[in-house]
């Protein structure tokens, strides 16, 4: 016997429903939002209820199964099933899990992890594509280096590996338009995370002319990057997009944060952050480096970092589309949109075709 509860809280839910497990008869659900802790409780208290005396709940009907939207939803006593539609084949459901996906970038198909889970502390869920990974110990994507401003991949195999140690940018760099990056730096065995609030065509668009663009993400947010290690000086404080001090040959980032043990930003030694160089360890290319006078004593740290960006709308509605899979590689419908204004109104149009061209 299943039990479900709908959270309707329109702004307040990203989530549309919480759905307690079939194999629990007592669970407690935390959506994680202050003014529904009596929300939490009340379900705990409804799921000791005896399974005889509970009504059959017709998830289809409710719109909370999770069958995808190329299959029927089939309510059963206590449960319900999914059926791919005519054309298609797989188990019917939607898809949710941290691993490779194809998805079509610039009129070609890539191969990129996405981590569709809400367990990456610091970044939040709802998906997130890979776009680059770089090893501080290498000197691949150096500051000075053509991968920040060329639209060339670079070992596509690791875009598929999630968080390793292979280096690798992906065509997401140059052709996904975002509104927030999730930076991650790997020291060791710990991972952490912060994101980055920044509305971009591409990340390429952010970097590759060279010019400084500021973010707001704060020092603090920085230095959690690195942990309890982390070290800055205490000066300057710049933090974006090619963060540069003006004297050449000092610390600098693609992205990132640099500071100074004076009173300015021209000869800074200390830097957090991704595609790094300058004085006083050019080798150091991603990490943080923190010399004379620094606020944690001096620090010489190569991590392992990653990029990814906020999945493009586009992007989510494909990586969660569906374990139903179009047989013949055909298009059973066409989403078309437009935009006035501020306003955005979709329709479907329903015709089964190998692509838009003959039509």
């Amino acid at each position: 016997m299943s039990m479900s509860v709908l959270a309707d809280f329109t702004a307040a839910v990203l989530m549309p429903c919480a759905t307690i497990p079939r194999d629990h008869t007592i669970v407690h659900v935390n959506l994680g939002i202050p003014e529904m802790d009596g929300l939490a409780m009340y379900l705990t208290f409804h799921a000791k209820t005896p399974v005889a005396n509970l009504a059959d709940i017709n998830e289809c009907i409710e719109g909370i199964s999770n069958c995808s939207i190329d299959a029927v939803c089939n309510n059963t006593k206590g449960s319900y099933n999914c059926t791919c539609r005519p054309g298609y084949s797989g188990n019917g459901q939607t898809s949710n899990e941290n691993r490779a996906y194809t998805l079509q970038v610039d009129n070609e198909e890539v191969h990129v992890y996405c981590h569709m889970t809400n367990d990456l502390m610091g970044c939040g869920g709802d998906g997130w594509t890979l776009v680059m990974k770089m090893n501080g110990t290498k000197q691949t994507f150096r500051f000075e280096s053509d991968l920040w401003s060329d639209k060339n991949a670079f070992n596509r195999v690791g875009g598929v590996t999630g968080f390793d140690q292979q280096e690798t940018k992906l065509p997401t760099y140059w052709s996904t338009p975002f509104s927030k990056i999730c930076l991650g730096m790997r020291i060791g065995s710990q991972i952490n995370f912060i994101v980055i609030n920044q509305r971009a065509n591409s990340l390429h668009s952010l970097i590759a002319d060279g010019q400084y663009r500021s973010t707001s993400a704060g020092r603090n947010n920085w230095k959690s990057l690195i942990g309890s290690q982390a070290s800055l000086q205490h000066n300057c404080n710049k933090e974006g997009f090619n963060a540069v001090c003006s004297v050449q040959g000092f610390s600098k980032a693609r992205i990132g944060f640099i500071a100074n043990n004076e009173n300015k930003c021209s000869s800074c030694d200390s830097r957090i952050g991704f595609g790094t160089g300058g004085n006083p360890d050019n080798s150091n290319t991603c990490g943080n480096l923190a010399k004379y006078s620094p606020d944690n004593g001096e620090q010489h740290i190569k991590g392992m970092g990653l990029g990814r960006q906020r999945c493009h709308e586009n992007v989510t509605n494909q990586t969660r589309r569906s374990y139903c899979s179009d047989e013949e590689s055909f298009s059973s419908k066409i989403c078309l949109g437009m935009k006035i204004n501020q306003q955005f109104k979709f329709i479907v149009i329903k015709k089964q075709v190998s692509s838009l061209s003959p039509l």
